[in-house]
């Protein structure tokens, strides 16, 4: 699902995150990046409330356990987005009273919806999906002081990725631990996107075009601390956007990479 989604080339959010390095325009750095959240936001939402009515209709979610409100919920949260997207164009994003009332509008409804696909096993694509809107909603719930959601897995862990519900929490729990006996773990990912929250961290396709732009890859872990890799030979394409566990030497913030587990 996620693959159809079209995201704004890597190459802008570098961008924007040199001039804002270098001390210039910060405030136009702040309200870019609030932009290009909301932008992934609604790119991810556009097909949400449909595939999430859909998901409803059939085994293995059971609706007669939903309340009313958690049913229509997917829509809500997506007409919530659509209002938030429109408003994000605003040159005063940072400090519009109407952006951020319509933030904590989306949140709200958007705690219903969490509670929802906590409580059901939901198909693992919708899921993943979920997971990708709800990291970005707290990414700017964090940006603007406001309540984030809560980081609620559904029954069995979920499958994220298709890769199964025990292989998903096992990766899940090996990223959150970071440093680990033996290696590091975390996401590979681009230098770049490192810094853009972790809706960006398992894009793959997005990892590659920056790769290709002359990006290097690091390692994110869960709580995102970052590790640059100093031999980038060593890391494979089919890694770009995994949760991985690097083994080497490791000196400060930098890892010289011997081999990888995934």
């Amino acid at each position: 699902m996620r693959s159809r989604h079209v995201f704004l080339p890597c190459v802008l959010a570098a961008t924007a995150l040199l001039v804002a390095q270098d001390g210039y325009d910060r405030d136009g750095y702040a309200r870019e990046y609030v932009q290009f959240q909301v932008l992934q936001l609604n790119q991810f939402s556009k097909e949400f409330p449909q595939q999430f009515n859909a998901a409803l209709m059939k085994p293995p979610v059971d609706a007669s356990k939903l309340s009313d409100t958690a049913k229509v919920s997917g829509g809500q949260v997506g007409d919530a987005i659509d209002r938030l997207a429109a408003l994000s164009t605003a040159k005063d994003v940072m400090t519009n009273a109407e952006f951020h009332a319509q933030l904590e509008k989306a949140l709200a409804r958007s705690k219903e919806l969490n509670q929802a696909m906590s409580s059901q096993r939901f198909p693992a694509p919708l899921q993943n999906e979920w997971d990708q809107m709800r990291s970005i909603l707290n990414n700017l719930a964090r940006t603007y002081k406001l309540e984030a959601l809560a980081v609620l897995d559904p029954p069995g862990g979920g499958g994220r990725g298709g890769r199964g519900p025990a292989a998903a929490a096992t990766a899940t729990a090996t990223a959150a631990a970071g440093p680990v006996p033996g290696g590091l773990a975390g996401y590979n990912v681009d230098a770049q996107c490192a810094k853009r929250g972790k809706g960006m961290w398992s894009n793959a396709d997005c990892v590659a075009r920056c790769v290709r732009d002359g990006d290097k890859i690091v390692l994110v872990s869960e709580d995102g601390n970052v590790f640059q890799i100093s031999n980038q030979e060593k890391v494979t394409p089919e890694t770009y956007g995994q949760v991985v566990t690097l083994l080497g030497k490791v000196d400060g913030d930098t890892i010289t990479v011997e081999s990888f587990k995934q």
